[in-house]
């Protein structure tokens, strides 16, 4: 009998010791939050709105003034042949006018990656270095979890270490108010 409860314990020290071997830290991170509160995050969405304002605005008001112009002359014109050719030309800047709001906002999100990629990259570096300095095995986005405990959440270490200044709360201050872009998340 002392036998049986010998091997019982040894068996279970034995699967304890397996199981917290094979133990898997995970930890979540709000990655929107540390591009935007990053200090240079500020700075390439002033960069970003200007150049909406600077590129998309600017060529909309030239493509609608050229159509003005070239509505105006056909309806002065009497030549055949002019008249096919500017019909020919309003028709396509009809279609551009018509479809100007997806060709803004695909060029706005071709610029918006095109400036907070080097950001989410740097983000993404300061997470995989704090992982392995720490022993993650998994850290996940915070929208990927429903519950998880404060614990695990690893923003305001990799927000310290990114150089984003912290609140007495733990929450980050935000850098000049700017929200997160719009997922904006580098293809891998």
């Amino acid at each position: 009998m002392k036998q049986v409860k010998f091997l019982a314990v040894a068996l279970g020290l034995v699967l304890v010791s397996v199981l917290s071997a094979n133990a898997q830290k995970i930890g979540y991170v709000s990655v929107d939050a540390l591009v935007a509160n990053l200090p240079e995050a500020q700075q390439k969405q002033q960069e970003l709105e200007k150049w909406q304002q600077d590129s998309i605005g600017g060529t909309y008001t030239r493509l609608y003034q050229e159509f003005q112009e070239k509505d105006s002359v056909l309806k002065k014109t009497t030549t055949a042949s002019v008249k096919q050719v500017l019909e020919k030309d309003l028709a396509q800047l009809s279609e551009t006018l018509g479809n100007w709001q997806q060709i803004a906002g695909q060029a706005s999100q071709a610029k918006q990656a095109q400036l907070f990629n080097p950001l989410y990259k740097k983000v993404y570096d300061a997470i995989n270095a704090y992982a392995k300095e720490k022993g993650y095995t998994y850290v996940l986005t915070q929208d990927a979890f429903v519950v998880a405990p404060d614990s695990d959440n690893l923003s305001l270490p990799i927000a310290t270490k990114l150089g984003i200044k912290v609140n007495q709360q733990g929450g980050t201050a935000p850098a000049g108010g700017g929200a997160a872009p719009a997922s904006t998340t580098p293809k891998k």
